[in-house]
């Protein structure tokens, strides 16, 4: 059964009584679930676990003076570890503070800001005067609950919606709306509530109608709408530029939905799952026609060693190819490749007999293959941002055996595409990140915002541990390196193993999830941690399920609108977060292994394994589901949704689905006319790549591919739940 949280958009609602009408709207109440131990190990502060249960017993006696004392040293001298707010779910310290002291009587908060509102003031002069960005987050940091807290966060989300944050705006918008006795505990300090604003709540409810709109969420918008209408039938105020009674500037552009559109559906595939958001959807559906061209990928050790998948292929679908301009680009452990998505012929050249491989540039040695075992599945993913292309390269091996003989290093390579045809710019091994002989490994490849990039990072031993880093993008010089958890190695200490990692950007945080216990949010700017959670981990030790590509996906967490989806590979839960607080919405367990999370439309999120499955965004329930029950036609390779389809991918045919409703629109054969396969799909202008284990096909809107469309073999596919 499905575990939902509530919608958390419609909380602010709930300071306005209308839990009536919210009850209606909500998913039904959420079950407690036991306690669990938790697989892995955080930097929490016994200190500051100590002094918080001196600050709760100060409460109970009333001696505000105290408590406020030591919640402002707290906040001051480890503000950035982390404190468990409730089971499973861990914050920032110094946000846990600001939380905990919104729940504070009216006269323990003057206490409170007799003491930080010189230095609040300070910083707000200080961001008016230069209209500096910097000064207002540190007020929303380290003094929120100051006189000036909540016209830091009004300013920061006007600053949020004009550049084009939504998300962002309605965090920090939200935050501004009084909480009432009936919505939690006083002292609950899971969600912040500035609770005596001077700022026009309903002019800021406005707002956060017009946030659920822009985003495309018109359902909320109209129910968040008709509330306020209610509530509010005669207020006025300022609203996208006009003043007048706020109800009927809502009404006014609530009608018109072209003006709403929808980035997900723009740009070329950049990288693994076509946006750093890992949601990307093409506008238009594929015209899908004959092959055009075809290229050969010649094998290379990382993809032989492996253990036997299924169907007889010893190799998975495990390159994930970029577009960029009239190129399309990929790689190997050992190699990267630049094809004219066109031809098909080597990128910036018409010569059949130039080389595709741009890195590395001359010949080089065959890699050895490892002295000791390996697990896992290889893949490999590369980044595309202004004009650069980033990619991992070197042994998959992430977490090496503690005798391993070779040095399995792996390096982020970054190649100029734009000016230099695939000149390599800059290089980072692993190896100069050795620490006391312990070298790290790069998983997979690097997210990228302005002049900076993000990776993950994983060592085996001493213990097992994942971290995240922040490099410059334009000289690979590491600006920031943040731990993120320990954990107990799975696997015996004398064999490698593969993993490939991937980080998800969002309105300026990172998303991890670890496949180990945990998924953890991080600031761009400085790698903070600005929650964590964690939940029941299924450790998993056999080697052939560990390095079977039909057991174990490559799913970094989803973004959209807001919400953070997960499915961890070390779960059988997929889950839904606010992204903003780490707020559980819902979770469900799944009858099956999870493979992609495929993106999501304005209300469905489609996730595929062996089977294709819709559901509803908001509250997880399965609204269709499309597949085979014979293991010849289970999913292979990751789809992608275009227009109002999802494409999706078998061994011998691609299923083209209503992403809505889930009825089969068609069935494209491969095998039959072509002797392909299916594999990974990528869009490149009106072309249909396909990403097969040894090969990549481009399919072009010519001639066109035998179609199956027999209602009676459609209607036997698609199921409703």
């Amino acid at each position: 059964m499905q575990i939902p949280r509530g919608c958390l958009p419609l909380l602010v609602w709930g300071a306005f009584s209308f839990s009536a009408e919210i009850a209606l709207a909500q998913p039904e109440p959420q079950v407690n679930a036991s306690r669990f131990r938790e697989s892995v190990s955080l930097d929490v502060n016994n200190t500051v676990l100590k002094k918080m249960g001196s600050v709760r017993d100060y409460l109970t006696e009333q001696q505000w003076e105290d408590a406020v004392k030591i919640l402002i040293q707290i906040s001051d001298e480890y503000g950035d570890s982390l404190y468990p707010e409730t089971p499973g779910r861990y914050l920032r310290v110094s946000e846990y503070c600001q939380n905990l002291l919104a729940g504070f009587p009216p006269e323990a908060i003057a206490i409170y800001r007799e003491k930080v509102d010189p230095r609040a003031k300070r910083w707000y002069e200080e961001a008016i005067a230069d209209s500096s960005q910097q000064p207002l987050i540190n007020i929303t940091e380290q003094a929120l609950m100051s006189s000036y807290g909540d016209d830091a966060l009004n300013l920061l989300g006007e600053r949020a919606w004009e550049q084009g944050q939504l998300a962002e705006a309605r965090s920090l918008w939200r935050k501004l709306i009084p909480r009432t006795a009936s919505d939690s505990p006083v002292y609950d300090a899971g969600l912040f509530h500035y609770p005596d604003t001077d700022l026009p709540v309903p002019e800021i409810l406005a707002r956060l109608i017009l946030v659920s709109f822009f985003q495309g969420n018109f359902r909320q918008a109209d129910f968040e709408f008709n509330q306020f209408r209610t509530k509010f039938p005669e207020a006025t105020g300022k609203l996208a530029g006009k003043e007048g009674n706020l109800s009927e500037l809502l009404a006014e552009i609530l009608a018109d939905h072209s003006r709403v559109s929808f980035s997900d559906q723009q740009g070329e595939f950049k990288t693994f799952a076509g946006h750093q958001t890992r949601n990307f959807r093409a506008a238009e559906q594929l015209d899908v026609g004959a092959i055009a061209w075809s290229f050969p990928v010649p094998m290379v050790w990382s993809q032989e060693y492996t253990a036997k998948p299924a169907f007889g292929l010893r190799v998975p679908p495990g390159l994930f190819p970029v577009v960029h301009g009239e190129h399309v680009f990929f790689n190997d452990s050992e190699r990267i490749y630049g094809l004219n998505w066109k031809t098909g012929l080597p990128a910036w050249s018409q010569d059949q007999k130039s080389s595709p491989i741009l890195y590395p540039s001359a010949s080089h040695l065959v890699s050895r293959l490892p002295f000791r075992p390996v697990v896992g599945v290889p893949r490999y993913t590369s980044t595309i941002a202004g004009g650069r292309l980033y990619a991992r390269m070197g042994s998959p091996v992430t977490s090496v055996a503690k005798d391993e003989r070779l040095g399995l290093f792996s390096d982020l390579v970054c190649l100029d595409l734009d000016q230099g045809q695939g000149k390599l710019l800059w290089k980072i091994s692993s190896s100069q990140l050795r620490e006391q002989n312990f070298v790290w490994s790069f998983e997979g490849a690097p997210v990228v915002s302005g002049n900076r990039l993000y990776v993950v990072l994983h060592r085996g031993f001493p213990e097992v541990q994942t971290n995240v880093a922040c490099f410059s993008a334009d000289t690979g010089e590491m600006i920031w390196n943040q731990k993120i958890c320990l954990a107990l190695r799975s696997i015996e200490e004398g064999v490698n193993y593969i993993s490939h990692l991937l980080l998800t950007l969002g309105e300026d945080h990172l998303y991890l999830s670890t496949d180990m216990g945990a998924i953890a949010s991080l600031d761009t700017a400085d790698g903070k941690l600005n929650w964590l959670v964690t939940y029941a981990s299924q450790d998993k030790t056999d080697r052939d399920e560990l390095s079977n590509h039909m057991k174990m996906g490559l799913v970094p967490c989803l973004y959209d609108r807001g919400i953070l989806f997960a499915a961890p590979q070390d779960s059988s839960q997929l889950m839904a977060f606010d992204a903003e607080s780490g707020l559980l919405l819902w979770q469900r367990p799944w009858p099956e292994q999870i493979r992609n999370l495929l993106g999501v439309t304005q209300s469905t999120l489609v996730v595929s394994g062996n089977r294709l499955f819709g559901l509803d965004r908001e509250t997880g329930r399965i609204t269709w589901k499309t597949g085979y029950h014979d293991p010849e036609g289970y999913g292979y390779g990751r789809g992608i949704l275009a227009g109002k389809s999802v494409y999706w991918p078998l061994r011998e045919e691609i299923l083209v689905v209503d992403t809505e409703q889930g009825y089969l629109k068609q069935k494209i054969s491969l095998r039959k006319q072509y002797g392909a396969t299916g594999g990974n799909l990528v869009i490149a202008g009106n072309q249909l790549l396909v990403a097969q284990p040894r090969r990549l096909t481009s399919f072009g809107i010519e001639g066109h591919v035998p179609v199956n469309e027999s209602n009676e073999k459609i209607s036997a596919l698609s199921r409703k739940p």
